[in-house]
């Protein structure tokens, strides 16, 4: 039964048209090597308003010869699996007559069962159409075995003629192979139109491509291997995505809670102001009240008495009642504003300008940031001493024909990588530390004392040394070296920087001590506004310098958090200013403003599989990145 499941299985993915579901019935072979039944792909074409035809499984245009469909590469291979699944079927005891195993005649559409097989055809007959079939002028001449026979493997001597198809214009098998037109003939043709060529017999030439064959087997093995492990990044994208997401909402939640929260506090703080306030005007109006009760009251009892004087007084108490009235009056005919002048309304104070508070929360709440997720497209080198391997390749350099030049350090050298994937090594009497290129294509290479060995674009040759005079570190070497936009060298030494002319001579020099330390290893590049920057790896930290040498800022410190470095190697800046540095120690690739800022983390050794990584460079939208032993390419 485990045999008869494999046969099955295999019938399902190879044996039937994916078109029709049934068994192939002149089976064609598109370029993208899927393969259809004739009349089905006949009639896709014929549904076509623009005549083109596609391929139903990868929608891969097709580019069809001059008589259509027809003229499509026969897929011998699917008739021959057929048969020897067929005969597989018998030898397990599975069946042996045709109707048994569903085995139908694929020349007439009355469903009866093939008995007979064409071998030049590749149709199964039945009875009637077998006896039609040799009737024909055209195919009487055909080799046709019984379903019997081909089962048994009596016929398997004959099956060999399915493959070699008939000439076009000969109607002959094709025995030979023309070298010179890169087809297959007959004999027909190598004694007329091919009769001057370069021929051999179809089995050699059969021969000889095999062994093509399986020599660039082991180039599609290694691109099939490449694409296995993308997949695996990609995966591993998709499987980091959903709580990647989570984060993100939470921090969104977060933030939004944040601002809830102080959106809150904010509003109990102004509620709180307020009730202060009230009460307080509350108190003062408190107060102005019982001041106007008491004024009130006298008042009363003041008309009270002068309403009893003038009824019952004599005249004598008239008159004094009248004096004192009049001085009463006099003092108590204002009406006491310093009680109420400070009196106060409570509104809420609006905004100086018209504000979109909907604006202003989404400008607190920040956006989501899209960056693109670094892909490693492949990996270069390992550790030794031979072609493409390593030993500490410290820097790294795009040559003006858009090859790859490494320091390979300890193996004194430079390595080229060319586009396709060749190397070449330039070996050197000197351990060398960093190289640049020059606006001519020179190569600039730092590491032999006090001086810096210029090469042509190639390496092959050294075309002069630049001395570098006046720096205070005799032990020390050239170490880092740029060039900026105007062709000026920029190169370390110790604690001090020189920018130099192209022809040698030194334009300006100003040192770099650190943060209590004498000794520094700098490495450096410059922007698009010539600014200089210093990637210090031994103080941990990124300084900026004006083209005139004066310091702008510094970023960065020891450690192992956002933004800290431990030995920073290299540094570069991308299409924006941006500064790539090499954080080596922390086995990451960090990124910062042009003004500072740390922005991220672009590559680590837990996502990416950085281990020490020295050298940066960018190339084709590509950032390369040299770490221990090896060179490593990232689409970002």
């Amino acid at each position: 039964m485990a045999s008869n499941f494999a046969i099955n299985e295999i019938t399902d993915e190879f044996l039937v048209c994916q078109v029709c579901l049934e068994d192939f019935k002149q089976p064609k072979m598109l370029p993208c090597l899927h393969t259809f039944c004739q009349l089905c792909l006949e009639k896709l074409l014929a549904a076509e308003l623009d005549g083109k035809l596609a391929c139903p499984t990868c929608r891969q245009d097709v580019a069809l010869p001059q008589n259509g469909v027809q003229g499509l590469k026969s897929n011998f291979l699917v008739g021959k699996l057929h048969d020897i699944l067929q005969q597989q079927a018998k030898e397990d005891g599975e069946a042996s007559d045709p109707r048994e195993i569903g085995v139908t005649c694929a020349v007439c559409d009355k469903g009866n069962a093939a008995e007979f097989y064409c071998v030049e055809c590749t149709d199964h007959m039945c009875q009637t159409c077998n006896g039609v079939h040799r009737r024909l002028k055209i195919t009487r001449s055909h080799k046709v075995v019984t379903i019997q026979e081909l089962q048994s493997g009596q016929a398997s001597t004959e099956l060999p003629a399915s493959e070699t198809f008939r000439c076009e214009d000969h109607n002959e098998l094709n025995k030979f192979y023309c070298d010179t037109c890169h087809r297959v003939i007959c004999l027909h043709c190598v004694v007329t139109a091919h009769k001057d060529h370069q021929y051999v017999e179809l089995e050699e030439a059969a021969e000889r491509e095999k062994a093509k064959i399986k020599g660039k087997l082991s180039t599609v093995q290694n691109t099939a291997g490449w694409h296995e492990k993308w997949i695996q990044q990609l995966q591993s994208v998709r499987d980091e995505w959903p709580s990647q997401v989570q984060r993100t909402e939470e921090q969104i939640a977060n933030q939004t809670q944040a601002i809830i929260e102080a959106v809150e506090k904010m509003k109990n703080d102004r509620i709180s102001q307020l009730r202060a306030m009230n009460a307080a005007r509350e108190a003062q109006l408190e107060t102005a009240m019982e001041a106007a009760e008491v004024d009130l009251a006298s008042a009363r009892s003041r008309i009270q008495h002068m309403d009893d004087v003038l009824e019952y007084g004599s005249p004598s108490e008239v008159l004094s009642a009248a004096g004192e009235l009049t001085e009463w009056t006099e003092q108590n005919t204002d009406e006491r504003p310093e009680m109420t002048k400070d009196f106060i309304t409570l509104t809420v104070v609006p905004p100086v300008c018209q504000v979109n508070v909907e604006q202003k929360v989404a400008k607190l709440m920040g956006g989501i940031r899209q960056t693109r997720v670094p892909i490693l497209l492949k990996t270069v080198g390992k550790k030794g001493s031979g072609d493409t391997e390593f030993n500490w390749p410290t820097s790294l350099a795009v040559t003006t024909d858009g090859n790859i030049v490494v320091t390979d350090r300890d193996n004194k050298r430079l390595q080229f990588l060319d586009k396709d994937g060749s190397s070449k090594k330039i070996d050197l009497s000197f351990y060398p530390l960093c190289v640049a290129v020059l606006t001519n294509g020179e190569l600039l290479v730092t590491g032999d004392g006090h001086s810096i060995r210029v090469l042509d674009r190639h390496g092959r040759r050294e075309e002069h040394i630049i001395q570098v005079a006046g720096a205070t570190d005799i032990k020390a070497t050239t170490r880092g070296v740029a060039v900026d936009r105007f062709g000026r060298i920029i190169v370390t030494i110790g604690t001090q920087m020189f920018v130099i002319s192209p022809s040698g001579d030194i334009i300006r020099k100003f040192e770099e001590k650190g943060q209590g330390q004498q000794q520094s290893a700098l490495h450096v590049t410059v922007n698009s506004s010539n600014q200089i920057i210093v990637s210090n790896m031994r103080n941990n930290y990124l300084k900026i310098y004006d083209p005139a040498g004066r310091h702008l800022f510094t970023t960065g410190s020891f450690g192992w958090g956002p933004g800290q470095l431990n030995y920073p190697a290299d540094v570069i800046t991308d299409s924006e200013d941006n500064m790539l540095v090499a954080d080596s120690v922390n086995h990451r690739v960090s990124l910062f403003s042009e003004d500072g800022v740390f922005i991220r983390h672009v590559l680590t050794q837990e996502k990416h599989g950085l281990n020490f990584p020295m050298g940066l460079a960018m190339h084709d939208g590509q950032l390369v990145v040299s770490d221990r032993h090896s060179i490593k390419f990232f689409r970002i």
